[in-house]
């Protein structure tokens, strides 16, 4: 039951986080993600582990989303520091890693190959609806779908590395 429980406070938290942004309402959506973050690590089994694996996705987030912006592949909107991406997919990141031994567990006994494709898939996807959403933008920009796929391409597993571990 928690697994479905995560899987739903994270789709949650991106629909807030994103909806957020794009009317006005990023600080209460911050604040959300913040307790639905709190309540995980609460309730865990692997608080240790999920903390750790929340920096990493952080780090990870952080330099990809920021070079994403910085190469002109994405416009991310909403509150930043110094020329970095959002605050809110910094929340996100964390989040999603908070994902990965709960309701995404499946994906450390899977060949790292399978989550490779599902970040080539599923990645740019996600960033497509939120940029549609009113979240991000990607005027100009060329070969959007292929640069973000390539970055999940390596994120995605190198995270399902991190979180076996």
């Amino acid at each position: 039951m928690y697994r479905f429980i995560n899987a739903i406070g994270f789709q949650a938290a991106w629909w807030a986080c994103v909806a957020g942004v794009a009317h006005g309402f990023e600080i209460p959506a911050l604040m959300f993600g913040a307790c639905l973050a709190g309540a995980h690590l609460v309730y865990t089994e692997h608080r240790r582990q999920d903390m750790q694996l929340a920096a990493w996705a952080l780090g990870v987030g952080i330099a990809t989303d920021s070079l994403l912006q910085y190469f002109s592949v994405m416009q991310f909107h909403g509150l930043s520091i110094w020329g970095l991406s959002p605050l809110w997919l910094w929340m996100l990141w964390v989040l999603f890693a908070l994902t990965l031994n709960t309701s995404l567990a499946f994906l450390k006994t899977k060949p790292l190959a399978l989550s490779a494709l599902a970040g080539f898939v599923f990645g740019p996807l996600t960033y497509y609806a939120g940029a549609e959403l009113g979240a991000a933008s990607w005027e100009g920009a060329r070969f959007p779908f292929l640069t973000l796929a390539l970055a999940w391409m390596v994120a995605l597993p190198g995270l399902v590395f991190l979180a076996r571990k």
